[in-house]
């Protein structure tokens, strides 16, 4: 049996769309990713959308697109504890995240980001970031 998580509606998926199309907005030209866990009953779904962004528009896998759209509309139920981060690729990688409440994203500043990503869950222990990354604050969504 997999991971038992709730069918989102289809007003789930519309504010999953306008969520993505924020972030995305948010993201600015270059590459990144965004990466999506949602814990339900068994386990952590995980679902990441890898694009590239310039003046002209996206460039991306459209079948993980969906499949990450789909998980968004699931976080966006209110239901299961949900965060989200997008790392921004350069010379110095940026990371910012969200935590979902109510099915909101609130965003992470750059402190709670890192203690959010770099510290080990069962332990509490720091994990050291990887060389050349960069925590920064992650700006509000307004849906």
């Amino acid at each position: 049996m997999g991971i038992l998580l709730r069918v989102p509606s289809d007003r789930n998926r519309d504010r999953a769309l306008d969520i993505f199309d924020k972030a995305t907005e948010e993201a600015g030209e270059g590459k990144h990713s965004l990466t999506l866990g949602v814990t339900g009953m068994g386990g952590t779904a995980v679902e990441m959308f890898s694009f590239v962004q310039d003046d002209e528009g996206i460039a991306g896998c459209l079948t993980q697109l969906e499949e990450f759209c789909e998980l968004l509309a699931i976080a966006n139920t209110g239901v299961h504890p949900s965060g989200l981060v997008m790392r921004t690729i350069g010379d110095t990688h940026t990371v910012r995240g969200w935590v979902f409440k109510d099915g909101d994203p609130i965003p992470l500043n750059r402190a709670q980001a890192f203690n959010a990503y770099c510290t080990d869950p069962a332990t509490g222990d720091i994990i050291p970031p990887d060389p050349d990354t960069e925590y920064a604050d992650a700006p509000v969504i307004h849906i």
